[in-house]
């Protein structure tokens, strides 16, 4: 197969994992081309800033059939596992994480699922996202998505509420009895920022968020569209909100990311085109 690596429209920080990338499609038998590819190569689907250019190039493959192959930024070890899928980076792309999965992977990762918390605060975190993202294509504007939440939890709770936007998209809204969440960068990090995840329950549509809440033991509620949706619970069960076992959940998500290593030996390319 023919892979077109978009380098340009790729973040600062997605040169190693480019090259690795590169290495790791030779290594199965795939040319890397400039142009007439099978299968495109972006990095993530936030069209801003640098990658804003990956935007005409997903539209134009996708319209056209041509498979894209998508790096982003992981949720397990942020930027040391790398999210690679096709077509899309949620619960919509493919991941080919169902099949040959490893039990040790987690271990190897030294990942782990924390234990449910019990003694979680009293108040519920509705945690936004990008609204220039694909994974936000189609919704409504941020600030009226949260109203429209705020009122829907208001039909099964009286809790109060803390509206988090996403630290590079923000926003404001008065919202009677939430208050809004301001990020703060984490010194000496290259783009993560502090969130406590410790809320009676997480709302997060389709993003990492919801993921990282799972992770930490916190129960969540999400769209069907998120990789968290398999052990999310519903809105109208806020109250009593739960969280099913996470085991399976968490193998398969530990088989969605990896290593710069893992990406120059070719494994995700062989697991996804194989």
């Amino acid at each position: 197969m023919r892979f077109k690596i978009y380098r340009e429209y790729g973040a600062l920080n997605s040169v190693p994992v480019f090259d690795a990338l590169e290495k790791g499609i030779r290594s199965h038998g795939h040319e890397i081309v400039n142009d007439n590819e099978d299968v495109a190569v972006i990095w993530s689907v936030l069209w801003a800033g640098r990658m804003a250019g990956n935007q005409a190039v997903y539209n134009r493959c996708r319209q056209l059939g041509i498979p894209v192959l998508i790096v982003e930024v992981g949720n397990l070890v942020r930027n040391v596992t790398w999210r690679i899928s096709l077509n899309h980076i949620n619960g919509l792309g493919e991941f080919a994480n169902i099949e040959n999965l490893d039990i040790t992977r987690p271990e190897k990762l030294g990942v782990s699922l924390k234990a449910l918390k019990e003694n979680r605060r009293h108040e519920i975190l509705i945690a936004c996202q990008h609204q220039a993202s694909l994974q936000w294509q189609g919704q409504t504007p941020m600030a009226k998505w949260v109203q429209d939440m705020v009122f829907k939890i208001r039909q099964s709770s009286p809790r109060k509420i803390v509206i988090r936007p996403h630290p590079r998209s923000p926003f404001y809204v008065d919202t009677p009895g939430a208050t809004m969440e301001r990020p703060v960068r984490i010194p000496g990090s290259y783009d993560s920022f502090d969130i406590d995840y410790n809320f009676h329950c997480v709302i997060n549509y389709n993003s990492g968020p919801a993921v990282q809440a799972v992770i930490e033991g916190v129960p969540v509620i999400c769209d069907s569209s998120s990789l968290a949706y398999p052990v999310s619970d519903k809105l109208e069960n806020i109250e009593n909100i739960s969280m099913p076992d996470r085991s399976e959940w968490f193998l398969r998500l530990c088989h969605t990311e990896w290593t710069v290593d893992e990406i120059a030996q070719g494994i995700p390319i062989q697991r996804i085109f194989d």
